[in-house]
This record gives C-alpha cells, sequence and structure tokens, in this order.
C-alpha cells in the first residue's frame, strides 16, 4: 500500500521548483508581497494558486466566494480560472493592501470579474445567505479562530456539488502536535475532525504547501 510521502528539505525544495510554472506576473506580486515583511506569510504558496485555477477550471465555476484576500493572489489564480462572465467576491476585513491586489488583476486584465468586499466574513457570508446567493467555489483563507463558523456557513451558500477549498489545515504542522494549544491551531485540528466526520461532504486533506482540505458538498 502507497504512504504518504515525508515532505523533507530536499522535496520541499522539488516541489517549489517543479510544482509552479514560471508566471512573470505572478512572481511580481509574490516579491512585491515579500517586501511587506511578515505579514508576507499570509500569501498563498504558487503552487497553490495554480491548483485553484485549475479546479475553477474543470467544475466549469462561474461564481467563487473567497474569504481572506490578502495581496490578491489566490483571488488572481481564481480569476484566470473563470470564464469571461464568471464572477469572483472577495471579502477581507481591511483595505489596506487592496491597491497591491487590484493593481495586479488590472494588469493580467481580470479586475472585471473580480468584486471586493471589505466586512467582516461571517457577516457577510450571512447576509448573502439571507439574500439567497450561491456560489460554485468557496476559498477559504482567514483568520483561523473563524474557521468552524466560515465552513457552516460556506455549506450554506453552496448547491450540492459545491465546492470549498481551506488553506492553512496543516497549520505549519502544528495540528499532529497535541501539545500545542493555542486557539486558532486547536480551531483548525477541530475543524479537521469535524470535516472527516461530516456525512453532508467528501473531503480530501492534500498535503499542498501549509495544507488545503478540498471539500465537496453532497
Amino acid at each position: 500500500m502507497s504512504e504518504q510521502v515525508e515532505i523533507n528539505q530536499d522535496l520541499k525544495k522539488y516541489l517549489q521548483e517543479l510544482g509552479y510554472r514560471k508566471d512573470t506576473l505572478v512572481d511580481e506580486l509574490a516579491s512585491e508581497t515579500k517586501k511587506l515583511g511578515k505579514v508576507a506569510r499570509m500569501q498563498i504558496a504558487k503552487e497553490q494558486g495554480q491548483f485553484l485555477e485549475i479546479i475553477v477550471k474543470i467544475s466549469n465555476a462561474k461564481s467563487c466566494l473567497e474569504i481572506g484576500r490578502f495581496t490578491g493572489l489566490s483571488t488572481l489564480f481564481m480569476a484566470r480560472g473563470l470564464p469571461k462572465d464568471g464572477k469572483i467576491v472577495t471579502v477581507d476585513t481591511s483595505d489596506e493592501f487592496l491597491p497591491i491586489a487590484e493593481k495586479y488583476w488590472d494588469q493580467d486584465n481580470q479586475a472585471s470579474k473580480i468584486k471586493s468586499i471589505i466586512g467582516d466574513g461571517t457577516e457577510v457570508m450571512q447576509s448573502f445567505i439571507d439574500r439567497q446567493y450561491i456560489f460554485d467555489i468557496i476559498f477559504i483563507d482567514a483568520d483561523k479562530n473563524n474557521y468552524p463558523n466560515y465552513y457552516e456557513l460556506a455549506l450554506s451558500l453552496l448547491p450540492s456539488n459545491g465546492i470549498i477549498i481551506i488553506d492553512n489545515m496543516l497549520w505549519h504542522g502544528d495540528v499532529a502536535d497535541i501539545s500545542i494549544l493555542d486557539s486558532r491551531t486547536q480551531a483548525i485540528r477541530d475543524l479537521n475532525q469535524k470535516i472527516k466526520e461530516d456525512k453532508r461532504v467528501e473531503f480530501s486533506l492534500i498535503p499542498l504547501s501549509d495544507g488545503l482540505s478540498f471539500i465537496r458538498k453532497k
């Protein structure tokens, strides 16, 4: 039986080199984000972005929701996967990094597909539920303590066969260390367990970068 390969430093380097196809605009956005300092850790990995784009394409999604924008790299990749008449709504609590995001969305001719909302993720999602909005794919990469809430709200915003993708579900490996009990780690750990037991969905926990949970609503 095949087993999970150990991700050591050599393999990590190999994955970063071979798991991402060079893209000048993406590299420029990543480089500008890196200059922001420690906060740059909030940006998704480029190989994760490629994965998002492919999923949007092969699922024939036309409407996407993103909770947690930062400098807009994941938004960019998902927008690329959408058809010309597709839309992605991206929600973030701050507009601090929105100018960076908008610059690259414009350069890549994706801005017409993107609607940016500044607000609390749970409140915005609930307002969409109240207005009976439906999305094909929901990507979650925001405050970890709210992950369980985002997950439940997301299920109410998807049709059958709708997809949820959640980032940081391995949380630097801390989820596997039972001695680590801070609230963010525990929230992710609890959500992983909940998804495993949730009969409403099918799922795969993918060790891509910091871990993606790929979920299909039945």
